[in-house]
């Protein structure tokens, strides 16, 4: 008969961490730990009240009054506010910014509050005092005692099964007494139900003992039982905590059960708990770390790990050189070491082969059996299991145990082909066997002496197979042939630390440089597709232990974990799913080189010094860890912001948003962390600016988000954080405005442009007074010049009216008419007077200019005989001595209508003179005459005559257009010239016309 060593070495194990007064903790003597309505923990020490956020200590202004105090209970009203009971100060009241201390007469200064309990939704708290037990009345401030029938000391008061529970310090035969409703129960020996640990029959009956207010009997041991009580409990979803309390000799002591999967398993034990005296036990919401505040040793918490092992040592591997695992038809798990090969099976070893039953079956088969060392594990396709060994092969029937040795070849590494033939490597080569000898039809591959090369997986693909090296890269075997791929014709590293077929065209290897290739396979090429990286997801360099689950997830291992990978998301340029356990999420071992799945699809991981299972489903069905991410300090100018107190919000002192920030104060750093973060190390966080950044930061562990140099604006901060071993994305925004700089502001803008409109237009009107100035004194010596201009035209004229006169003078006295030679004189004289009298002004009046017209036509009747006549029309709404015109300006035309015009003719001539005036005062003259035309003057007279003529007229339009530049009234001097025919179309007459602007609107520089 076989003797199977049956010993249960599976075991859950969790790591205890201890956060105490080295850590920052003011105290190691922790009474109570409190989770309020916002999510902030609070701490009662003997040492005052604190708030805690899973790695750092925070200290409260509003709460002075309690530092140094004994607190020793933490509860929360309806209203959000928290109560307090505390040694010698009695009840206290913390609305977030100020402490309010209640005295009670009812209540003796030396008696103490030892517990507070809210009571439902009411303003009603249940007080435990040294005295014994009292509702407190928040509306009302009245204190109400409810246990005068038993009035002992109550410590503990809990809610269970809709009812409060309260515990008395009370022991007396060993019994323990509650008080349910101000009533005192004992608990008959014959009525104590049994509390063993290990798996219970009636687990619905010891769940509601568990959680009511009965005491029970807890078996210890088999030898040893003891009365105990529940006096706390916390759950989640998936897990059950309970704090007891029980006495041996008169001394109390605690204890923590955990249930579990319809197990009651003594926790305290299990994780050596046993020497704390714990006075309370705390399971965050949404978390699965359980925390412990100790009479004597701070804070301690224990991690809840998904990870289980098989312990080294007693009853475990007794040699830690592992080598390979396989998983047989049965359900065992078996794993060899150097010298042994152990069977486990139901969370049990159930057997070993150790050196020794090896030697024996191969003892006189072989020589030398000190070098002697098992390899690798195999299961054939009868499901028996080969075993390579430094000697040769073994076969192991895990329904029998019977072990045989078969020896064939050496193997350090083997794989059965799809015939059933072994391709065995030992001595860096490689080659077939048959189950009973060497195979010759198939060739053997050697690898280079002069390098020992190692073998990190062999697997089959049909007829295919791939071989893993650390050295060469990866080898093929199709046909007959060996093909080798590695960096210099395949893009991937030549260390491969394993490979794992995906399907007919897919490759996934690793190996040490961080990254995990995807191989696309044809017939002739291994090319690379796609990498996983750091960027991805992957952390660490050595990767090893590929598994591909039936849910299409990708499990690995590295040197710093053990990695998830959605792989139905991994595709080029696209965001791959993953998740990562690392030591604190009780991933231990980062050396195991080998992998297997069972047929639960649970991976088993063989590492060096034990064997490690990884319950994938309960990794899936994991809650989501429920944490968040607070904003710690902001620096401005690398100094501490200092806010207003109406800018904090009074529970958490984080801003309200938005915060505003002065334009200068616009280089801002904003350090950030997770509250209770079960994995600081396994964070990474990224942050956006919205208005600012374009995209995302890169995940990081920094725990800051830093900005020079911001302009003004509105802006959200926005934080993204994980914890790898979940896929959820915490998040968290902030509003900030940031001040535009006084100068940039809409208000300042608007101010600015009126000011420069203003200063335009004072500008402006500055600029157009000088110019107005300018071009006035401008204009006053344009019109001097001009009126220099026009003196020296007159002065030409003068001389030429002078000649003609004195001819006319001298023609009469060669006649010897002596009297119309004195007549002549005399109107000579008078327009020679008037020459004079005019030469000094650029404008003359009206009358002026008729008077003298009228002087001059006379002399030119006496010149030429009375050969013509004239006449002067003036219109009656003319007004002569009002209207001014220049001087000399119509006579010249008179003259030339009189010479050329009326002398050459043979009929006696008429000459008109008419002045009309139109209604913006334009003055209109019309010298309208009856003589030759000028056309037909043109032969009565010589070439001097005719020039003479020109001239005349060219003075004239020069005057005009000197005058036409001083005008500002839009009208001009002008004149024009026109031949008059009669109804033959013979030359009849000429008629001209001058135009004069009104003359007032005329700058003159009369003298």
């Amino acid at each position: 008969m076989l003797i199977v060593l049956s010993t249960k070495v599976l075991a859950n194990i969790q790591t205890t961490e201890n956060f105490s007064m080295v850590d920052g903790l003011p105290s190691n003597v922790v009474f109570d730990i409190f989770e309020d309505s916002r999510g902030l923990v609070w701490l009662a020490t003997d040492a005052g009240l604190y708030e805690f956020t899973g790695e750092d200590i925070k200290f409260r202004k509003g709460l002075t009054k309690l530092q140094g105090e004994r607190i020793n209970s933490i509860c929360e009203d309806p209203d959000g506010n928290l109560w307090f009971s505390s040694l010698g100060l009695g009840l206290s009241k913390f609305d977030g910014d100020r402490l309010s201390i209640i005295q009670f007469d009812s209540l003796k200064n030396e008696r103490e509050i030892y517990y507070l309990q809210t009571i439902g939704s009411s303003n009603k708290l249940m007080l435990g005092t040294s005295d014994g037990l009292y509702e407190y009345n928040i509306d009302e401030s009245s204190l109400t005692a409810k246990n005068t029938t038993y009035p002992k000391a109550i410590f503990k008061i809990r809610s269970a099964n809709n009812q409060l529970i309260t515990s008395s310090e009370c022991q007396k035969e060993n019994f323990i007494y509650h008080i349910k409703f101000g009533d005192y129960l004992k608990n008959d020996s014959e009525e104590i139900p049994i509390v063993s640990l290990g798996i219970q029959n009636d687990l619905d009956k010891l769940k509601k003992v568990l959680g009511g207010e009965k005491t029970f009997r807890l078996n210890l041991s088999k030898e040893n039982s003891v009365i105990a009580d529940v006096i706390e409990q916390e759950e989640n979803a998936i897990l059950s905590y309970y704090l007891l309390r029980y006495y041996e000799n008169g001394v109390e002591k605690r204890k923590v059960l955990k249930l579990q999967d319809n197990s009651f398993v003594d926790f305290s034990a299990v994780n050596k708990l046993d020497n704390y005296f714990i006075n309370t036990i705390f399971l965050r919401k949404g978390q699965n770390d359980l925390w412990f505040g100790t009479q004597n040793c701070g804070l301690v918490k224990v991690e809840n790990s998904f990870f289980k092992y098989i312990q080294t040592g007693f009853n475990g591997f007794t040699n830690p050189e592992s080598q390979d695992l396989v998983s047989d038809f049965y359900g065992n798990i078996l794993v060899s070491n150097k010298n042994e090969l152990i069977i486990v099976n139901d969370l049990q070893i159930k057997k070993r082969i150790v050196a020794k039953d090896f030697y024996a079956k191969c003892a006189g088969k072989v020589e030398n059996l000190k070098d002697f060392s098992l390899y690798r594990l195999q299961i054939d396709k009868e499901g028996l299991v080969w075993v390579s060994s430094s000697k040769g092969f073994f076969t192991f029937n895990t329904s029998n145990y019977q072990l045989q040795f078969v020896g064939i070849t050496p193997a350090s590494e083997f794989i059965f082909t799809q015939d059933g033939e072994i391709l065995s490597f030992w001595d860096n080569t490689l080659s077939f066997n048959k189950k009973d000898g060497k195979c010759e039809e198939k060739p053997s591959y050697s690898f280079e002496q002069s390098s020992t090369i190692e073998i990190s997986k062999m697997r089959n693909q049909g007829d295919i197979i791939w071989i893993a090296t650390r050295q060469k890269g990866i080898l093929k075997f199709q046909e007959n042939q060996f093909t080798i791929y590695n960096r210099n014709n395949s893009g991937f590293h030549n260390v491969i630390n394993d490979l794992l077929i995906v399907d007919n065209s897919t490759l996934i290897v690793a190996g040490n440089n961080g990254l995990i290739y995807k191989l696309n396979i044809t017939d002739t090429d291994l090319k690379v597709i796609d990498t996983i990286g750091n960027e991805d997801g992957v952390v660490g360099t050595a990767i090893q232990g590929f598994q591909l689950l039936d849910d299409n997830s990708l499990w690995c291992g590295t040197n710093t974990g053990v990695h998830r990978f959605d792989y139905n998301s991994w595709e080029q340029d696209s965001i791959l799913q993953f998740r990562f356990w690392n030591l604190n999420d009780g991933y231990y071992d980062q050396n195991g080189e080998r992998s297997i799945v069972d047929a639960d699809q649970n991976i088993w991981v063989q590492t060096r010094s034990r064997l490690l299972k990884i319950d994938t489903k309960r990794f899936s069905d994991q809650d989501h860890l429920k944490t968040r991410i607070r904003l710690r300090t902001i620096l401005v100018h690398n100094e501490e912001w200092m806010p207003k107190k109406e800018e904090v919000d009074q529970w958490t002192n984080t801003p309200i948003e938005p915060v505003a920030f002065k334009y200068f104060e616009n280089d801002l750093t904003f350090n950030f962390g997770m509250d209770f973060c079960q994995n600081i190390s396994n964070v990474r966080y990224r942050y956006l600016l919205e208005g600012y950044d374009k995209t995302w930061s890169d995940w990081t562990t920094d725990t800051k988000a830093m900005y020079s140099h911001l302009p003004g604006g509105d802006y959200v901060l926005r934080i993204e954080g994980r914890q790898l071993s979940d896929l959820e994305i915490i998040p968290f925004s902030f509003t900030i405005q940031m001040k535009i700089r006084w100068w940039k502001t809409w208000w300042f803008i608007i101010l600015a442009s009126l000011l420069l409109i203003l200063l335009i237009l004072l500008t402006g009107n500055t600029y157009v007074r000088i110019v107005r100035r300018k071009e006035k004194e401008r204009t006053k010596q344009f019109n001097r010049v001009i009126a220099l201009k026009m003196k020296s035209l007159q002065n030409q004229l003068d001389p030429h009216f002078i000649f003609n006169a004195l001819n006319s003078i001298q023609s009469h006295i060669l006649d010897e008419n002596t009297e119309n030679a004195l007549d002549y004189l005399s109107d000579f004289s008078m327009v020679l007077r008037k020459n004079i009298n005019n030469a000094n002004k650029d404008f003359i009046s009206l009358a002026d200019e008729i008077n003298y017209l009228q002087h001059y036509l006379k002399l030119e009747q006496m010149r030429f005989f009375d050969k013509f006549a004239y006449k002067i029309n003036v219109d009656n709404s003319i007004k002569p001595h009002k209207y001014l015109l220049p001087p000399m300006l119509i006579q010249p035309f008179i003259e030339n209508a009189i010479k050329y015009g009326l002398s050459g003719s043979k009929e006696k001539g008429q000459l008109t003179l008419s002045f009309e005036a139109e209604s913006d005062g334009y003055l209109k003259c019309t010298i309208k005459d009856n003589g030759i035309g000028r056309q037909k003057s043109k032969g009565f007279h010589q070439d001097s005559n005719i020039s003479n003529h020109h001239k005349t007229l060219q003075i004239t339009r020069d005057r005009i257009k000197l005058l036409n530049k001083v005008l500002d009234n839009g009208r001009v001097y002008s004149y024009s010239i026109e031949d008059l025919f009669d109804d033959s179309e013979f030359p009849c007459g000429t008629k001209v016309e001058i135009g004069f602007p009104k003359a007032s609107r005329v700058i003159v520089n009369n003298h």
